[in-house]
């Protein structure tokens, strides 16, 4: 305090003075402008406040209440609310009731406002009608089955109902669902009983005050939910509810007296639910508006605690002012004192202190000009990737301005790319070529990219994919960015005989967001058009996901596919592959659709190669097939992936283990047919005892033998048939049966083989003849 008082400080007291001044006079007058004469204004600003929390509020109820809507009308579509309910014995079909039950309490659980669900089935002349409750029961209360019975003549598919069939509780809310969904002809109905108390507390939240009061119900109806108020209240409901409608009170907020107290009143109604509700939420004046009082004090306070924290702080820093030289010298060395002693300048000594910093920085930004841009480029790909969601966007934002780029007010673009038709570059590129191909078409892009937009970046995956993140203004027509892509898709097929999908993801200005738009644009591209190679998506397009009708899957051409491949015939199952591959991708589907077919085909094959024998893990030698099917994306590198991996490999294999077996086969079906002879034979048994594919078993027959297996089993049993006739004097047609025929046929059998009838045969056998 010497120094505040002493000679000579006269601008160190103006200058305390006027940093006091500074700091307190506007908290001062603020607080006092606040308390005498901003009331109004503020006031106005906390109904203003109020109106806007109860508009969010009353918002988050509508989504929610819709939410149910939408959710209860998407498992009306599920294939156990189909049109078999009206039909199925559930008494019988015990899975099929379980299934439902299992369903139904899955819904129950799915949102807390949900109390219960069940599920009516209307009767049929076989059948009565049926509940599940979630259990299944049998409607037999003629009374009971009558409200249920009145329900589904409501014109709507899902209505809202402030009954519930079988509950006397007066204050009731139901969601009913017809099903199937849409169906002009319904057979049953879905009902969801809402939570009333959860209800409630939800609509609380729309006047958080004493004495507040919110009431929901139909333009032309009495209240359905009231939270807040009694039945000494009724009065003032009807009366509130009477000055709107006499009024024709337009939404929005408004004031009404009520016995010398004035409510703040806001009137709406609910627009995303299906059924036309308003909402009136008042709360008394003096509740929204009593904070206002004791923040001005508490500001006034405040501002008197300030002021004697700022004289202290003042005076603290108004000393420090006058020691900046010494407080620099230690800054820079620590040996302020040691430097004094020996009489160093110090302005002499900051200066060359300052030219070694400056040298050593000089140095520093040297070696990081160096290293910038693959520090820019490690940045961008953790960013595209995701990696950097721990950051914040102030955070991400600052390191990227740190790396120099331009991020203020920017909107970010990510574009993912992917290569098609590797496979075709047979003679150009081998395999383990594909991060030569990737740099080249990253090139492309880097300069085609660098010609036509401010701020863009290519990162290379090398895996035949890459990601471009574009960073312009918000004025940037999307145009240019797609213009880009057509040229760069243009400049692959030209240059490199491939071609490209690109996927164009929805702007951001968030810069957190690139990481999920960037994923959100790989899983679009699984969404592209098969039956084009070439292909620009843009997110933004309305209906991009649609569906396409579903997938035409071939499965005559499987069937012909792997009864080809357990015939072991090579080119037959390559031809029908062929055909496999056309079939599935004629009409306009997308890769995933294509990709989940194949999928399909390859679980089929892998099936077949188990049932004969084979492990299918000697077909991969320890690969994941179906995740590296999984990452082919053009018709010729799947059908080339098949043949190396699924066909050739099931061939080879199944030749090495022919020669060995089939001998086996033959002899084990020449033994049972010497054997089993007079039964009732075909080779379709025989295949099954000796554990072989028919076709197989036929062919190998023909080529061990010489002749086909029906000739074999005919010549086994025409030799015991002529030693029955030779040595016995069994009847014909006993003989017939011991062999395995029919009397009849085995006569008209015999002579076309023998040229004369049994009885002759036997005659001349004898009488000695041949």
């Amino acid at each position: 305090m010497g120094k505040l008082f002493s000679k000579g400080t006269k601008y160190y007291r103006q200058s305390l003075l006027l940093i006091v001044a500074i700091a307190t006079l506007p908290g001062l007058l603020l607080s006092g402008l606040m308390y005498w004469g901003a009331g109004g204004q503020i006031e106005q600003e906390l109904h203003q406040l109020h109106r806007q929390n109860m508009e969010e509020r009353a918002q988050t109820i509508d989504e929610t209440l819709a939410h149910l809507e939408l959710s209860l009308g998407h498992w009306a579509f599920e294939p156990q609310f189909n049109y078999t309910l009206g039909s199925t014995d559930f008494g019988q079909d015990y899975g099929r009731a379980w299934d439902i039950t299992k369903t139904l309490l899955i819904i129950q659980s799915s949102s807390e406002l949900i109390e219960h669900v069940e599920l009516y089935v209307k009767g049929s002349p076989n059948r009565g009608s049926i509940r599940f409750s979630p259990e299944y029961s049998e409607l037999n209360e003629s009374a009971l089955n009558e409200q249920y019975g009145r329900l589904p003549q409501h014109d709507r598919p899902i209505f809202w109902n402030n009954t519930y069939p079988g509950v006397q509780k007066q204050e009731q809310l139901t969601i009913i669902q017809k099903v199937p969904g849409n169906s002009k002809d319904p057979v049953g109905l879905l009902l969801v009983r809402l939570n009333m108390d959860k209800l409630a507390q939800l609509m609380g939240t729309l006047t958080p005050y004493n004495g507040a009061k919110t009431l929901i119900f139909p333009d032309n109806g009495a209240p359905i939910i009231r939270v807040g108020d009694g039945e000494e209240n009724d009065a003032f409901i009807q009366e509130l509810i009477r000055d709107i409608r006499s009024r024709e009170q337009e939404p929005g907020l408004y004031y009404f007296d009520w016995q010398g107290s004035q409510y703040s009143v806001s009137y709406d109604h609910f627009t995303k639910v299906s059924t036309r509700w308003a909402y009136i939420s008042a709360a008394p004046i003096q509740e929204i508006t009593a904070p206002l009082l004791s923040i001005s004090k508490l500001i006034i306070i405040v501002s008197c605690a300030a002021l004697v924290i700022a004289v202290s702080m003042a005076w603290l820093a108004s000393r420090r002012i006058y020691s900046p030289v010494g407080q620099l010298v230690h800054t820079l060395s620590g040996y302020r004192t040691e430097l004094l002693g020996k009489g160093v300048d110090e302005f002499s000594w900051i200066n060359q202190k300052w030219q070694e910093l400056n040298r050593e920085s000089t140095s520093l930004q040297t070696k990081l000009k160096h290293e910038l841009p693959h520090l820019k480029e490690s940045f961008v790909q953790q960013l595209i990737q995701g990696y950097l969601d721990r950051y914040s966007s102030s955070e991400l934002i600052e390191r990227f301005r740190q790396y120099g780029g331009r991020v203020d007010r920017s909107v970010f673009t990510v574009v993912h790319m992917e290569l098609i038709g590797f496979s075709g570059l047979a003679g150009r590129f081998n395999t383990g070529d594909e991060g030569l191909v990737t740099f080249t078409a990253c090139n492309i892009i880097e300069e085609l990219a660098g010609s036509r937009l401010e701020q863009t970046y290519v990162i290379n995956f090398h895996d035949l994919t890459m990601a471009l993140l574009v960073v312009e203004p918000a004025a940037t027509p999307r145009d240019r960015i797609l213009s880009l892509c057509r040229e760069f898709i243009s400049g692959i097929n030209e240059l490199l005989r491939m071609q490209a999908t690109v996927v164009v993801a929805p702007p951001t200005e968030d810069i957190k967001q690139i990481g999920s738009r960037f994923e959100g644009a790989k899983s679009t591209a699984r969404y592209r058009s098969f039956e084009y190679e070439s292909q620009i998506i843009d997110m933004e397009q309305p209906g991009l996901l649609a569906e396409t009708g579903g997938l035409n899957y071939p499965f005559s051409i499987e069937r012909e596919l792997i009864q080809a491949l357990r015939a072991g015939e090579r080119e037959e199952a390559v031809q029908q592959l062929t055909l496999f591959m056309e079939a599935l991708s004629a009409e306009r589907v997308t890769e995933m659709d294509v990709q989940q077919g194949m999928m399909r085909l390859l679980a089929g094959i892998l099936n077949v190669v188990s049932q004969v024998g084979m492990n299918p893990a000697s077909l991969s030698k320890g690969e994941n097939m179906f995740e590296a099917l999984s990452q082919i994306r053009d018709t010729r590198s799947i059908m080339k992936w098949f043949n190396e991996h699924i066909i050739e490999p099931y061939m080879q294999e199944l030749e090495k283990r022919t020669n060995g077996q089939v001998k086996r086969m033959i002899e084990q079906a020449k033994n049972y047919l010497q054997n089993e002879y007079a039964k009732d034979i075909s080779l379709d048994s025989c295949a099954e005892h000796v554990g072989a594919a028919p076709y197989l078993l036929s062919k190998a027959f023909k080529a061990e033998t010489g002749i086909n297996f029906t000739e074999y089993l005919t010549h086994i049993r025409m030799d015991k048939a002529k030693a029955l006739l030779r040595e016995s004097d069994t009847m014909i047609n006993e003989i017939a049966l011991r062999v395995g025929y029919q009397p009849s046929y085995f006569i008209r059998l015999f002579k076309k083989l023998e040229g004369i009838t049994p009885g002759r045969f036997r005659e001349l056998v004898r009488d000695g003849g041949d």
